[in-house]
This record gives structure tokens, C-alpha cells and sequence, in this order.
């Protein structure tokens, strides 16, 4: 085999998959997150005037904060073996630096084989999760829907669906479990499916999200709050009942108008009593053609950039009411963009969930 062979077999090894954008994503928003995974353990008590001691004094603290992420065995180990590549590296000792250094690259080796277990295990999870978010939405002659579901980690608490009655009539929920990663994306599959279960067999949102609090109350731990947003879509009828969500943006094409329906409404997990039913209150809405709705969650308005600026209410509403005249497909094109030029490389705080439909 030719050296220019051996050479492009190595090239192709280490540049496969490797794009500008994955370069990107890696300096400018991975690596912030990773290293506030070491910073939370950080004692930040220590202030000195001195630069230099102040420099010091952050090295030790943020090098004992990756030692307490280690276990027990492997902190002795890895210290030890710094240690001894070190010394042995300042006096001559190949052998014994050689020895150290492959030490150290064996338990890094058990550490990426922990870490890679780990994200199988989540891309499991997010198949499962993904599994019960709606591919795309229901067709419908009255309404042009699109949809979009972002998570901020590998899985997520955003909730989203959308149930098809006999009648032609169906149901769109949109809401937000308490909580980020693993333990919102649990409850998530747990609230899914209990809505899937009660929506089958109820029409009106308000009894809807009246047993889903019920069953939430019976069935899960205490301490998760939901919020939800539900509508019963009749043709171009919609019934509207809001749980401590979002306020529903409502286009007016007649006025070129963005209203905010909010009527009030106790999100889920809060109460079990009647005080909970009482609290929630139904809203009708009869949409002309061109009228927009869009349902989503304060991902999407809180989505900070890089100077902690917040996305915001008013951008959202500026971009629909200056987009009456496309399709949802396409409102939704324009919206991402607007989201991701905005973002920039900050890293994403919170799960991104929007429904868009226009009335045709």
C-alpha cells in the first residue's frame, strides 16, 4: 500500500463528520456548558487583589473540582500518575514517564467508555421520547399547522400532541413539565400518555385538563407543576383553555393585530381540589382566513444570545405580524431563522416548543 494511500486513510479517519458548524458548536456552546459543569463546584469564597494569586488560586479550585467528579479510586490513581509523569519527565526518567502517561490515557479511556454508555442510554431515552411526539400535524382543510420541537438537552420536559377525533374535530396541547433533562423527560412520557388516555374519550379542554390534574395527583410524585394549553378544534372553531401557561397569540387579519388570550387558569400539580377546575376558563374563538394562532412555550420567548438578552414576547409578535401573507410551514422557516440568528452560539437553556396554524 502507497504512503499517499496509508496518508488519505488517516485523513478520511479524523475528518469524517467533522463540519465547520460541529467546530463551531463545540467551541462556542459546548465547551461553556462543560465548564460550568466544573464550575458549580468551584469555591468562589477566595477574592485576592494580586492577579497572579488570584490566577493560583482558580487553577487550584477548578483542578480540585474535577477531582471530586472522579471516583474515589480513579482521583488516587489519576493524581498519582500526574504526579509521577511529572517528576519523572523533569529528570529524564522516559521509562517511568512512559509508564505514567499511558496510565492516565487508560483512564481517560474508561472515563470516555463510562461517558459513551451514558449517551447511548440517552438516545435511548430520546427515542422513546420522540416516539410519542407527532411527526408531523393533522390535516385539515380549515387550518395550514406546522410545528416544531426542540429539547435543550438529549431529552426534554416540552410537551406537545395532537388527537383526531371521528367527528373531524381534534385536539392540540402544548405544555411545560417543571424541571430540565432526564426527570421532566420521565414525567413528560408519563403526562403524555395519561392526556392520550383521557383525550381519547373527553372533547372539552376544561374537563380534559380537569381529570389530567386528577390523575396527575394519583399517579405521580408530588412536586410537578404543568402547565398546558388545550384547544378543541371544530372546523374553524376553537375552544381554548389555558393552565398556567403561555398566553395563545392570536393574528387578526382584519386589523393586522397581535392579541394575547389569557384568560386565567392554575397550572397542573398545584391543587387537587376544586379550586383547581374553578380557576380555569374557557375561551371561544371563531378564526377568519388569513387569522394566525400560535401556541408555545417560554422557551422560545426566553431563548437568551450570548449578552443574556432575552429572544422576547415582542420579537415573536413583530415576526407574525410581519409575516401575514406566508403559510405556517413558512412563518415557521422565518421564525427559526430569526431564533437561531438571535441565539448565536449561546448555549440553549430551555426546550423550544411552538405550534403555528392559519386559517385558510
Amino acid at each position: 500500500m502507497s504512503k499517499e494511500s496509508i496518508f488519505k486513510r488517516v485523513y478520511d479517519f479524523y475528518s469524517k463528520d467533522l463540519t465547520a458548524a460541529e467546530f463551531e458548536r463545540l467551541i462556542m456552546q459546548e465547551t461553556p456548558s462543560r465548564y460550568k459543569y466544573f464550575a458549580r463546584s468551584i469555591d468562589k469564597t477566595s477574592v485576592h487583589k494580586n492577579k497572579v494569586r488570584e490566577i493560583l488560586t482558580f487553577s487550584r479550585n477548578f483542578i480540585v473540582a474535577f477531582l471530586t467528579k472522579l471516583s474515589p479510586v480513579i482521583r488516587i490513581i489519576y493524581t498519582v500518575s500526574v504526579v509521577a509523569f511529572i517528576f519523572s519527565f523533569l529528570n529524564g526518567s522516559w521509562d517511568m514517564a512512559l509508564l505514567s502517561f499511558t496510565v492516565i490515557n487508560l483512564l481517560l479511556f474508561f472515563e470516555i467508555a463510562d461517558k459513551l454508555t451514558a449517551r447511548d442510554e440517552l438516545e435511548i431515552a430520546k427515542d422513546v421520547q420522540m416516539s410519542l411526539i407527532p411527526g408531523k400535524p393533522p390535516e385539515d382543510k380549515n387550518f395550514g399547522i406546522s410545528s416544531y420541537y426542540e429539547t435543550a438537552k438529549e431529552v426534554g420536559g416540552d410537551f406537545i400532541d395532537f388527537v383526531q377525533k371521528p367527528d373531524g374535530s381534534y385536539i392540540v396541547a402544548i405544555g411545560d413539565i417543571s424541571g430540565k433533562g432526564m426527570s421532566a423527560a420521565l414525567h413528560m412520557l408519563q403526562v403524555s400518555l395519561m392526556f392520550r388516555y383521557i383525550s381519547d374519550t373527553l372533547n372539552n379542554p376544561k374537563t380534559i385538563l380537569t381529570f389530567l390534574n386528577k390523575n396527575i395527583f394519583a399517579y405521580i410524585k408530588k412536586g410537578l407543576y404543568l402547565s398546558m394549553t388545550i384547544a378543541e378544534v371544530k372546523e374553524k372553531s376553537l375552544k381554548v383553555c389555558r393552565a398556567g401557561h403561555m398566553p395563545l397569540l392570536y393574528y387578526k387579519s382584519e386589523g393586522k393585530t397581535v392579541t394575547e388570550i389569557k384568560q386565567s387558569g392554575m397550572a397542573l400539580g398545584l391543587n387537587n381540589s376544586d379550586l383547581f377546575s374553578g380557576s380555569l376558563q374557557e375561551y371561544q374563538l371563531n378564526a377568519d382566513k388569513n387569522d394566525i394562532l400560535v401556541f408555545y412555550s417560554d422557551g422560545l420567548t426566553e431563548s437568551m444570545n450570548t449578552q443574556n438578552a432575552e429572544f422576547g414576547l415582542e420579537r415573536l409578535k413583530r415576526i407574525i405580524s410581519d409575516n401575514p401573507e406566508k403559510s405556517a410551514e413558512e412563518i415557521k422557516s422565518v421564525l427559526l431563522n430569526e431564533i437561531y440568528s438571535f441565539r448565536g452560539f449561546a448555549e440553549v437553556h430551555d426546550d423550544i416548543t411552538f405550534i403555528i396554524m392559519k386559517a385558510l
